[in-house]
């Protein structure tokens, strides 16, 4: 399955939309949290808000596509995460389908395999399709 050129851009602007919005999300609130922590601890719980953000960033990238059975990304662009049954993706699904893009190095991989059209390693873990609505 070879995705049309349109296809291959709402697929990286969804998971450019995906990632910004969970970076305020969570960014904002571990900023505030740390420059508040500044006046009243020491560095190392400063440092510990922020490994708790990072923590929790790579678990809702990794989940994304369970939240709604596709991404915020995906919903606001058109996509839709289908398995071989026809059904949205569950977070399962979403975790598998995701592991490649935080393995250093392999997320390169997946990026070029969208850019050629071409299903994901993760898609092909999970057993998801991605299609415009």
């Amino acid at each position: 399955m070879n995705d049309s050129p349109q296809t291959k851009l709402l697929r990286i602007a969804a998971f450019l939309v995906d990632a910004l919005s969970l970076s305020i999300v969570l960014v904002l609130p571990a900023s505030i949290i740390s420059y508040a922590m500044t006046w009243t601890t020491t560095p190392k719980g400063i440092q510990l808000v922020w490994w708790a953000a990072l923590a929790i960033l790579m678990m809702a990238m990794l989940l994304r596509d369970g939240f709604r059975r596709r991404s915020i990304g995906k919903q606001l662009l058109g996509l839709r995460l289908l398995t071989p049954q026809g059904e949205g993706c569950s977070y399962g699904r979403s975790f598998l389908r995701n592991l490649p893009l935080v393995i250093p190095g392999w997320n390169l991989i997946e990026v070029v395999l969208v850019l050629m059209g071409k299903p994901r390693t993760g898609d092909r873990l999970a057993k998801t399709t991605v299609t415009e609505e």
